[in-house]
């Protein structure tokens, strides 16, 4: 098993000569890898004297050996299910597992597959479209992706197909300080309609690094959710590349509440009139954890509409960062956007970084931001007691409140439903009785 040297090193450059040498596949993915890869070299591994990067401590992941996937079974009971009918993809190590996946009847020229599978008889209409969205040019992870994928889940909507059944996908990871960099690629055309959901576990230790890119052509419809549970041990270091056409909408739904890093870098171009977007986190950290959120909202053409709402429960001495950037650009007027960040402490040994920030060239615009941290309010505790609530459900009850607003903006139903039991049984825990 060829390993991954977490520095840039002659056994790093070995193992990618030793992965391409075993790669057959189109010259463009060969051609994308080592430019990828080159990237890499020149952005280096990030440390915390970058801006971008100084509250996100990797070292406990430099100090690991990381190694090649290897191939593993898994039991179907282990992955998470939606209990309704789907389009399902199932990648076990960052490999397709056919056993355990299911695609159902799709309309004409859809497509639901893995990029393996469809690669053969589908490269005219992936050459031209993989890894050419803007956005994480410095995301030294995206780089990593792009040089090591093995494989991951294409979804093509031709003009006005409508996908009435979620598309779930699982990336399930089997541990072993392995890294594992799962690829998505999501194009709708003209008024086309799907919803996402991506939901990433697993067990002992490892480091996850999923990038995906999502394109919507005119008046096509995304509903995006991902679903970070991964292992206590594990790293979790994801990008999202979006860019939507006129009157598109997109929802972006991101939960957290695994691994002992999570953090996920998003950049979305609203680059056509009446784009709309909405990015909706919620991140649940106790014990050690950071949930590290880095958004880029660009309003490229004018009448674009954009929000951000991210919302963290911090217990013990978890950590949560959020920094959030509206970008307006000067011909993009009648801009609206707004960006709200707020952190609920539940511990003193909690922290909370926020860093929201607004860019505007044009002049005739809507724009807003703002943050706010603190704990449970002793008011709002004191009414509940005084009508005789138990401490800790008094305490439960004001942080349910306070988080179920994030997952109320879920239309998906059965999802919203499991998040709120795990949100649930988090309340549930000792550490609420007082920190």
């Amino acid at each position: 098993m060829t390993a991954i040297a977490p520095l840039l090193s002659d056994p790093y450059h070995q193992s990618f000569a030793a992965f391409m040498a075993e790669r057959r596949e189109p010259e463009f993915i060969s051609r994308l890898r080592q430019a990828a890869f080159a990237r890499f070299e020149t952005l280096g591994w990030p440390t915390r004297r970058q801006e971008a990067w100084r509250f996100t401590d990797l070292s406990d992941l430099q100090a690991l050996t990381l190694q090649r996937p290897s191939t593993a079974l898994i039991d179907a009971a282990a992955l998470p299910s939606l209990e309704i009918p789907t389009h399902r993809l199932v990648f076990v190590n960052g490999r397709l597992a056919p056993g355990l996946s299911q695609v159902r009847e799709l309309p004409e020229r859809a497509m639901i597959a893995g990029f393996s599978q469809a690669l053969p008889d589908h490269s005219a209409l992936i050459e031209p479209v993989l890894d050419s969205l803007p956005g994480l040019q410095s995301h030294p992870f995206a780089a990593l992706n792009t040089a090591f994928w093995e494989d991951g889940a294409l979804i093509y909507l031709p003009r006005n197909a409508v996908i009435e059944e979620p598309i779930h996908l699982v990336f399930y990871a089997t541990g072993g300080d392995m890294a594992v960099y799962p690829r998505l690629f999501l194009m709708l055309e003209q008024e086309a309609q799907a919803t996402v959901v991506v939901e990433c576990r697993g067990q002992g230790s490892y480091c996850n690094a999923p990038l995906a890119e999502l394109q919507l052509s005119h008046g096509a419809t995304l509903h995006y959710h991902q679903v970070q549970e991964e292992s206590p041990q594990a790293f979790h270091l994801s990008g999202i590349r979006v860019r939507q056409s006129r009157a598109s909408q997109t929802q972006l739904h991101l939960f957290s509440s695994g691994g002992q890093l999570a953090r996920t870098d998003l950049e979305v171009l609203l680059d056509g009139e009446q784009a709309e977007c909405l990015v909706n986190g919620l991140t649940l950290g106790q014990e050690n954890q950071t949930g590290d959120y880095h958004l880029r909202i660009e309003h490229a053409q004018p009448h674009g509409t954009s929000e951000q709402v991210f919302k963290s429960v911090l217990e013990g001495k978890s950590r949560s960062v959020f920094d959030g950037m509206i970008h307006v650009r000067k011909h993009a007027q009648k801009t609206d956007a707004r960006q709200t960040n707020r952190n609920l402490l539940l511990s003193r040994h909690a922290q909370a970084h926020a860093n929201p920030r607004l860019e505007i060239l044009a002049d005739d615009v809507k724009c807003g931001h703002g943050s706010s941290t603190g704990f449970l309010d002793p008011d709002a505790e004191f009414y509940l007691r005084a009508r005789g609530i138990p401490l800790a459900q008094a305490r439960a009850l004001l942080v349910h409140a306070f988080a179920k607003d994030s997952l109320t903006r879920i239309a998906l139903t059965p999802l919203r439903e499991r998040l709120d039991r795990v949100l649930a049984t988090r309340l549930a825990l000792d550490s609420l009785e007082g920190n």
